[in-house]
């Protein structure tokens, strides 16, 4: 199987990825007692199967902030245009249209999948038809405002529910999508 560009992202159940000021306290903290159905897509071994993350800038200002680091060593491309500066030696920024961030950020994952991650970054992902493979995992919250996961495509985006499934708790349901 060749290398996919893929998506794992949490949105609220109004579309938003992050409140208006990038805020994230809406999203459930990890429960080392939840029992979640078969099916469900974690994240430890969907990142098992990415060799490299393309990022959007102003995903990395809010998640390298963050006092946890989730992504661990995997090379990760900040997508930005503006002057960048990193401590990690695994992160470093890239720039260029999205087909040429796609590109290099699969030769950088060395045949396993690349993550993409930030809504314009995916957003442009998808307008670029180059997203194999979209988990969308949606939290039971109404934001009313925020940063939107899928407004703002420049063009329509036909996808196809692959699978569904929830918790029993009613506090998260995750869809897995692909591109029609």
């Amino acid at each position: 199987m060749s290398a996919r560009v893929r998506v794992y992202i949490a949105t609220s159940a109004d579309g938003f990825i992050a409140g208006p000021n990038d805020e994230l306290d809406w999203l459930p903290g990890p429960d080392p007692d939840a029992v979640m159905p078969e099916g469900f897509q974690h994240f430890g071994p969907f990142l098992a199967e990415v060799g490299a993350m393309l990022m959007g800038r102003r995903t990395w200002d809010v998640v390298q902030a963050m006092p946890d680091w989730y992504y661990g060593d995997l090379p990760v491309l900040v997508a930005t245009s503006r002057p960048f500066r990193s401590e990690r030696p695994t992160v470093r920024s890239a720039t260029g249209d999205i087909d040429a961030l796609l590109d290099e950020a699969l030769a950088v994952a060395g045949g396993k999948d690349v993550y993409v991650d930030g809504g314009a970054t995916i957003r442009a992902a998808l307008e670029a038809g180059r997203v194999d493979d979209l988990v969308v995992t949606t939290i039971p919250v109404l934001l009313g405002k925020g940063i939107p996961l899928f407004a703002g495509l420049r063009r329509q985006v036909q996808l196809r529910v692959v699978s569904h499934v929830s918790d029993a708790e009613g506090r998260m349901l995750q869809v897995r999508y692909r591109p029609a």
